[in-house]
């Protein structure tokens, strides 16, 4: 082979050499550019997994809001303050924890409240009837599990039928505050409630007769009992350092 041709084979090699070469790079980058690519993507897709969007984190937000409202609403509708009583006790109105009675009620105002007794523990398992106008003397005993206050009631049936005692009426109720851990909340006529001092119970009912009044210096209180008739009872017990403790009502004609 002559000197030119051989200058011309060893110029052609050395240029697909150099085109190889090139190519592997350009390959490498490019494949290099896709995996960064690829890392970038699977790290976004991560971080969008594990971050909330503003629109989630708000409506987290607003949900825990709303939780947090509806617990305190339940909390201030427990507590609520009963509807306006009359300011004549002879109207025989009251309220236990916000809820207003009137006497005569039905029983079962009180059982949806919470206050319950077992017929059993008086020998009745069976029930007990009451005939028109018959009653059952103050001395069911109620029971609630939010409180320890003594609670008593007297039944009547005002329907012109037969009625299991669980339909009849109250128409006499003790509460009883005086040894309770665990007291009920009860409002009277004329803003006297659980708390209220003599001063505050004279001022809305005035004094009572003089035979209608009881005082215990050993135990320091009193009990003053109100009086229409023969046919209203309204007795309270009020303590020289805790107020009033006690109510009862007792009503033979309403």
């Amino acid at each position: 082979m002559d000197d030119n041709k051989k200058s011309s084979f060893k110029g052609s090699t050395i240029a697909i050499i150099i085109a190889v070469v090139i190519l592997l790079i350009i390959i490498a980058v490019v494949a290099v550019f896709f995996l960064n690519s690829s890392k970038d993507t699977n790290v976004s897709d991560s971080v969008v997994n594990e971050v909330e969007t503003p629109e989630e984190e708000e409506n987290n937000t607003t949900a825990d809001t709303n939780q947090n409202v509806s617990n305190t609403t339940d909390t201030d509708t427990s507590n609520s303050a009963p509807a306006t009583l009359s300011t004549d006790w002879k109207n025989t109105e009251f309220a236990l924890d916000g809820t207003n009675y009137k006497m005569y009620f039905d029983y079962s105002n009180l059982q949806n409240a919470g206050w319950t007794f077992d017929l059993a523990d008086y020998g009745y398992s069976d029930g007990y009837i009451l005939n028109q106008n018959d009653k059952v003397t103050g001395t069911i005993d109620l029971e609630n599990p939010n409180y320890d206050a003594d609670v008593s009631v007297g039944f009547t049936n005002i329907s012109s039928t037969p009625k299991d005692i669980m339909q009849c009426q109250i128409w006499s109720i003790e509460v009883d505050n005086t040894y309770a851990k665990k007291p009920v909340t009860f409002n009277l006529p004329g803003g006297i409630h659980n708390g209220s001092s003599l001063e505050e119970v004279v001022a809305a009912y005035g004094e009572p007769e003089e035979d209608n009044k009881y005082r215990s210096d050993e135990l320091g209180y009193w009990t003053y009992t109100y009086q229409d008739g023969y046919s209203k009872y309204f007795k309270l017990t009020i303590y020289d350092d805790k107020g009033v403790t006690a109510f009862e009502y007792d009503v033979y004609k309403n």
